[in-house]
């Protein structure tokens, strides 16, 4: 009787399981299609009003903020996060050992993109836009929160290959950048920024080494930088 009981409350919980699970499933499917079902003059489920939405790219602004208040910012870390199954499909092309990515190796891509990432948007956010990094928030401070998504490397260069060679590519690679402004002060969620970008074709093939790939990597992220401070003085114009 009580191994006929347990067998019961077994099954029980396999059935709640598998229906959080597909619940979960379902929510996250939802979830993404809102992006992509979204067009201009919609509104998101947290307020958000789309001004823009292409295949690549998708602006949404609250409406009604004097934007010209916020003189200020700061930066949160920069969060990097890989393509699925990335590193599976990368080591899958490789003949030898040495030459496959490693954990080790993903971290300190991650730790290069944040950092350029950073450098760049403090850059672009104090020359060009005139705005000041601040340590301390006020009602004048907006708290950007970027991060790189999607992230995909075609030639990286690993720590501990052993051998001699060389990786020839006409890109260097793919991500999507989800920023989010939020009013430092209040948490009050002002923007959000989705913008997906590869690296352009060069036409010719050019070897791909650590020192190549971040130079392409600040080309895009400056890209990047750049858009974000004329939408935000556009933003600040408008009032």
């Amino acid at each position: 009787m009580k191994s006929l009981l347990k067998i019961q409350v077994l099954k029980l919980v396999k059935v709640r399981y598998l229906i959080m699970t597909l619940f979960l499933i379902g929510g996250g499917i939802a979830l993404a299609g809102d992006m992509g079902d979204l067009k201009k003059g919609d509104v998101t489920t947290d307020g958000l009003t789309v001004v823009k939405s292409t295949r690549f790219t998708e602006d949404q602004i609250k409406k009604g903020v004097d934007w010209s208040e916020y003189t200020k910012y700061q930066i949160a870390p920069v969060d990097v996060s890989f393509i699925k199954n990335w590193k599976k499909d990368y080591n899958r092309n490789q003949r030898i050992l040495s030459g496959k990515v490693t954990d080790k190796d993903m971290a300190r891509i991650r730790r290069d993109m944040a950092k350029i990432v950073d450098e760049e948007l403090n850059k672009a956010l104090q020359k060009k836009g005139g705005f000041s990094k601040v340590e301390k928030a006020d009602s004048n401070t907006m708290l950007l929160t970027p991060k790189i998504i999607d992230l995909d490397v075609y030639a990286p260069d690993v720590d501990h290959s052993t051998s001699y060679s060389e990786s020839y590519v006409r890109r260097a690679g793919k991500a999507t950048l989800f920023l989010e402004i939020h009013d430092a002060v209040s948490g009050e969620l002002l923007a959000r920024w989705v913008d997906t970008r590869e690296d352009p074709d060069r036409g010719y093939f050019d070897w791909a080494n650590r020192i190549t790939n971040n130079a392409r990597v600040k080309l895009i992220v400056g890209s990047w930088a750049k858009r974000l401070v004329e939408g935000l003085e556009k933003l600040h114009a408008e009032k």
